[in-house]
């Protein structure tokens, strides 16, 4: 977790006197420009404590603050200016979403309580975050992976969901929001209580009558599901807005939760429309072009992040896997069937530990048990040791 500051100023006096006050207590990093700053941020970042002055040349404090968090959301942000106007604090703290507002000339001792009091919240904020995203997300895996099992059909696509939502936050330069992944990991979660699993893979325009009808039905139940569950009501308003966004919302800083739920909806609606296209054997153009059609109020950055990715993954070489040998990360080249024909896993799905736990239960380690294919892409390491 870090515990770096860094102090933007335009005047280089002022810097060099907080090195010598600070340099010893803290990690400390100095700019005199938000320009500059913002570099430093790329190099050295995620930095806990940011500490800027308002009144700078060519870009003020609030326009620093700005792009500063799309660089690092979490980073605690303190106003440090000379200018005492209410009006100036109030938009700094509204724009900028700034911790704390300090006036120039300002007692040291003061400074080091409230740049302390920053590093306290930094810390909440992360640590509260790693929490969420290792224990939410990590448990949300396992049942995810032990549901595939019983339901392939379905959540087989939830890694390719996952890669799109994935793919479409670093395109938007939207802020990282453990929600977002989270929700693609359960996006599909209400197809699973349908008595047709099949209809799991259907979610699209080619898909037949009443394929938006039960689209629907599943977002609202997967919601339903999810919303019991606290802390995760965002997740559950995400998953259930899915049919009703119209792929119009690009939402780079979330300042509400309700913001955060319509931009993940909205990542939801198009990766799952997208990936369905995607496995109907259109191209680039062709998918673009019925997405268009699909969600006419789509955002055009949307489509053109989603026309610069493969429509499918290459295949390449496949090798031989035995069952003994399976580690996770491996990618299936084929179907996994049960020894009486039933669908256990898709082709194109990375394994887990979970699934191969699964393999080793329905397929005994005997020389008589055939090999699995895999793609030799993701096989890691000597291929010696793959196959011993």
């Amino acid at each position: 977790m870090s515990n770096r500051i860094l102090f933007v100023d335009d005047e280089q006096s002022l810097l060099n006197g907080i090195e010598r006050r600070f340099g010893l207590d803290f990690d400390l990093s100095t700019a005199n420009s938000g320009a500059e700053a913002l570099e430093i941020m790329d190099e050295k970042g995620p930095f806990a404590v940011v500490v800027t002055d308002m009144r700078m040349p060519k870009m003020d404090g609030i326009e620093f603050l700005k792009l500063a968090r799309l660089k690092s959301p979490d980073t605690v942000y303190i106003m440090l200016t000379g200018n005492q106007d209410q009006g100036t604090a109030i938009r700094a703290l509204n724009e900028g979403h700034v911790f704390r507002f300090l006036t120039k000339p300002c007692q040291s001792s003061e400074l080091v309580k409230v740049v302390e009091a920053g590093l306290r919240q930094y810390q909440l904020v992360t640590g509260e975050k790693e929490l969420l995203q290792h224990t939410f997300c990590g448990a949300v895996g396992v049942l995810t992976d032990v549901l595939e099992l019983s339901h392939p059909n379905i959540f087989s696509r939830t890694e390719r969901i996952q890669n799109l939502v994935a793919a479409l936050q670093t395109a938007l330069r939207l802020e990282d929001h453990w929600e977002f992944k989270l929700a693609a990991r359960l996006s599909l979660l209400g197809f699973a209580l349908r008595p047709d699993e099949r209809t799991g893979a259907d979610i699209g325009p080619l898909a037949g009558a009443g394929a938006d009808e039960r689209y629907r039905t599943a977002a609202a139940a997967g919601r339903r599901l999810i919303e019991r569950i606290p802390r995760l009501e965002t997740v559950a308003k995400m998953i259930g807005m899915q049919p009703e966004v119209d792929g119009s919302a690009v939402i780079q800083v979330c300042r509400t939760e309700d913001a955060k739920a319509t931009m993940g909806a909205t990542l939801l609606r198009v990766a799952v429309l997208w990936d369905y296209l995607a496995h109907q054997g259109l191209n680039s153009a062709e998918a673009a072009a019925e997405l268009r059609r699909c969600l006419p109020g789509v955002s055009a950055d949307i489509v053109d992040a989603l026309a610069e990715l493969p429509m499918e993954e290459p295949h390449g070489e496949v090798v031989e896997v035995p069952i003994a040998g399976l580690t996770e990360g491996m990618v299936l080249a084929d179907d996994v069937l049960s020894t009486n024909g039933n669908m256990l896993i898709r082709k194109g799905r990375r394994l887990t530990q979970t699934i191969i736990e699964r393999l080793r239960q329905t397929h005994p380690l005997s020389g008589s048990t055939p090999p699995i294919r895999i793609r030799a892409s993701s096989v890691h390491g000597p291929m010696e040791l793959a196959m011993a």
